[in-house]
C-alpha cells in the first residue's frame, strides 16, 4: 500500500516530468521549413516537416509518384505526429522545380537530397539523426525508393506504396504491349513535367533498361529492412513489377524484405489509415534505434 505522503512524492515528480516535457515541446514544437536543394546547378523546393522536441529525430524522405498528384502529405503528417522528421521535394522538371524532368534524372535527385540530409550543417538545422534515414515512396517513387537504399548505403530503411519498377524486364515498363499506347497518352497530358513527353518516356526506358531495373541492383540491399504495400491493380501489374523484385531480394543474403497487400485503387483511397499504421509500424520497429 502506497502512503499518502509516497502518493504526494509521486504527484510531484509526475508533474515536474510533465512540465519538463511540455517545456521541450514549447521550446521545440513541429514545423515546417521551406527548402531549396540544388541538384546539377538546378534549384528544386521541397518541405521539411519537422518533429516536436529537442534533439534529433529519425527521418523520412517521402518520394512521390508519377507526375505527383497524390503526394501522400497526410503520410507526413502523421509520421512527424509519430517523431518523425519528414522531407519532401519535386525532382528537377517536376511542378516547378528547375532543370528537366526524366527518370534518371529522379532518382539522381534523390542521391542528391539524401547527400543533403547527411550533410552535418542541415542535419543540425533540420534536427536529423543522419544514423536514422529512410526513404518512402508511391509508385515511381516506390521505384525512387528501392533505388534510394540500394544506391546509397547510408539509408536505413525502404518502403514502396504499390512501387514501380521503371526498367521492368529489362526494357522499361512503358514498353510493354499491353499498355503501352495508355501510357504514352497518359505521359504526353503531364504538363507539370517540364521538357517530358510519350515518346521520351518510352526512349529513356528502352535505352535505359537495364539501368531502371531494380533487380539488376538488389546485392546492394546487404540485409536492411524492405516493406512493400502493392494495391494490386492494373496501375502497376505485380507479375511485371513487384513480385520479381520481391524475390530477387528475398534471395539476397540476411534478407528482411516484408509484405503487405492493401486492396484498393492505386493512390490507396479508400485506406488511408491502414496505409499509414502499416508504414509507422514498419518504422518504428525496423528503423528506429
Amino acid at each position: 500500500m502506497f502512503s499518502t505522503l509516497n502518493i504526494v512524492v509521486i504527484s510531484i515528480a509526475l508533474l515536474l516530468s510533465n512540465s519538463a516535457f511540455a517545456k521541450a515541446l514549447s521550446d521545440n514544437p513541429p514545423s515546417i521549413t521551406e527548402l531549396t536543394i540544388v541538384s546539377h546547378e538546378q534549384r528544386m523546393s521541397g518541405l521539411a516537416y519537422v518533429a516536436a522536441g529537442e534533439g534529433s529525430h529519425p527521418t523520412v524522405l517521402l518520394l512521390h509518384g508519377y507526375p505527383g498528384n497524390e503526394k501522400n502529405l497526410d503520410v507526413a503528417q502523421a509520421l512527424r505526429s509519430k517523431g518523425w522528421n519528414v522531407v519532401f521535394f519535386h525532382y528537377r522538371g517536376a511542378w516547378g522545380s528547375e532543370g528537366q524532368f526524366s527518370f534518371r534524372n529522379a532518382e539522381q535527385d534523390v542521391q542528391v537530397v539524401l547527400n543533403y540530409l547527411n550533410d552535418e550543417k542541415n542535419a543540425l538545422a533540420l534536427r536529423i539523426d543522419r544514423q536514422q534515414i529512410s526513404v518512402v515512396g508511391h509508385s515511381m517513387g516506390g521505384h525512387m525508393a528501392i533505388a534510394g537504399i540500394l544506391d546509397n548505403p547510408l539509408v536505413k530503411c525502404a518502403v514502396a506504396y504499390d512501387g514501380a519498377n521503371l526498367g521492368a524486364n529489362n526494357s522499361g515498363f512503358i514498353n510493354d504491349p499491353k499498355t503501352a499506347q495508355l501510357w504514352k497518352e497518359y505521359s504526353d497530358s503531364l504538363f507539370m513535367l517540364k521538357g517530358w513527353s510519350g515518346a521520351k518516356a518510352q526512349a529513356e526506358t528502352k535505352k535505359y533498361g537495364v539501368a531502371l531495373n531494380l533487380v539488376n541492383r538488389v546485392n546492394n540491399i546487404n540485409g536492411r529492412p524492405v516493406l512493400f504495400i502493392p494495391a494490386n491493380t492494373w496501375v502497376i501489374p505485380m507479375e511485371l513489377h513487384i513480385t520479381p523484385l520481391v524475390s530477387a531480394l528475398k534471395a539476397t543474403k540476411n534478407s528482411q524484405i516484408f509484405y503487405k497487400i492493401i486492396e484498393d485503387d492505386h493512390s490507396f483511397s479508400s485506406s488511408r489509415a491502414e496505409l499509414i499504421d502499416t508504414t509507422a509500424s514498419f518504422l518504428n520497429s525496423h528503423c528506429r534505434i
